[in-house]
């Protein structure tokens, strides 16, 4: 039988009042010892830069039974296990003190109480081809704006305001990136990705056990070839050029791609423009002379199974947001490449649809 360990209680270790210039009653508590550790300071960017400093009393590693090799997500969410809850009164009079004083601890408290509602909302949004680590930091940055935003005086719980700002946040980095190429935009489309769960969940209650995109689109009152096209790429993860054809062992999906038989959804509805835009891909990467910058293009930005920005600034020795900006940079010479070689032939959304 497994050793039971008991938990740290009031006799034992004592509570650390945490982020606030003067102790309080009524704060967020830190179960464990009063050795400072950050709590994972580079997965909040966007919270540090609007709240300052989120260090922590935390537990060393060693005292959270992880191992050496513990993977940063493990290691996170480790972390926020050792972060006890605020009930919505205590919520409450941290807001109204954010509010009416300006005072950025109590925030802070409200942001570091929330972090666990995140990674549950995240979960949510998790599929194959996503970054649960990356969905999470997007989410952190919807609670730091939720915190800015929220008015204590119009009855509204804080967490049920918060989700709203994490799932949007969430939804805009799954819209920018639910593929490595897309072919343009429109209102109709983000007005479904936001929609389309929702949709099909009301028919079904209607008595429609499997709702046709027609049905959809008179529900949404949108065209039916947008259903289409944005079910298709909420429904299966992305093709990525470069892969191989299922039982074409020396082929590529690229290779493959006739116009003839291409469907709505198809990235790529031309043979020859399928055939270029994969070289440009390779090319481009290969032209690459920064090493940093090819880790990044081939192991995030075009891969099947992308590393997180916090696994690569880790391999580097940069932050999280270095990253980021290296990855911007790209964005824009590939732009740029693909314009020289392709010119105004496929709109293409690479600002926002790769990393």
């Amino acid at each position: 039988m497994a050793t039971q360990h008991p938990k740290p209680n009031e006799s034992t270790q004592p509570k650390v009042e945490v982020l606030v210039d003067k102790p309080t009653r009524k704060g967020a508590r830190i179960k464990g010892s009063d050795e400072d550790m950050a709590l994972d300071a580079g997965s909040l960017r966007d919270v540090s830069e609007l709240f300052g400093d989120l260090s922590l009393p935390m537990m060393r590693g060693s005292n959270l039974n992880l191992p050496a090799s513990a993977d940063p997500l493990t290691a996170y969410l480790a972390r926020l296990n050792y972060i006890e809850p605020l009930p919505a009164e205590e919520q409450q009079e941290l807001a109204e003190r954010y509010v009416n004083e300006d005072d950025r601890n109590a925030g802070k408290m409200l942001i570091l109480t929330n972090l666990r509602l995140v990674v549950k909302l995240a979960r949510e949004y998790q599929r194959r081809w996503t970054n649960l680590l990356d969905l999470i930091q997007e989410g952190n940055v919807g609670l730091a704006e939720a915190v800015t935003r929220y008015d204590p005086y119009r009855g509204v719980k804080f967490t049920s305001y918060a989700q709203y700002w994490i799932r949007a946040m969430i939804l805009n980095y799954l819209m920018n990136h639910l593929h490595p190429v897309k072919i343009g935009s429109s209102r109709a489309g983000r007005k479904l990705f936001y929609n389309l769960k929702k949709a099909r969940r009301e028919l079904m209650r209607q008595g429609h056990p499997n709702p046709t995109p027609a049905l959809i689109a008179d529900y949404l009152d949108v065209d039916e070839s947008e259903v289409v096209r944005v079910a298709a790429q909420l429904d299966a993860p992305p093709v990525y050029l470069d892969a191989q054809a299922p039982g074409h062992e020396k082929t590529t999906i690229g290779e493959l791609m006739q116009s003839e038989s291409a469907d709505p959804e198809s990235l790529v509805t031309d043979y020859d423009l399928a055939s270029r835009l994969r070289e440009a891909i390779n090319a481009f990467g290969q032209s690459l002379e920064d090493e940093r910058e090819m880790t990044i293009w081939f192991d995030r930005m075009i891969a099947e199974d992308p590393r997180s920005l916090v696994d690569l600034g880790e391999y580097w020795g940069v932050s999280k947001e270095r990253i980021r900006q290296v990855e911007v940079q790209i964005r824009d010479d590939f732009r740029r490449f693909l314009l020289d070689r392709l010119g105004d032939e496929v709109e293409i959304d690479f600002l926002d649809q790769l990393g």
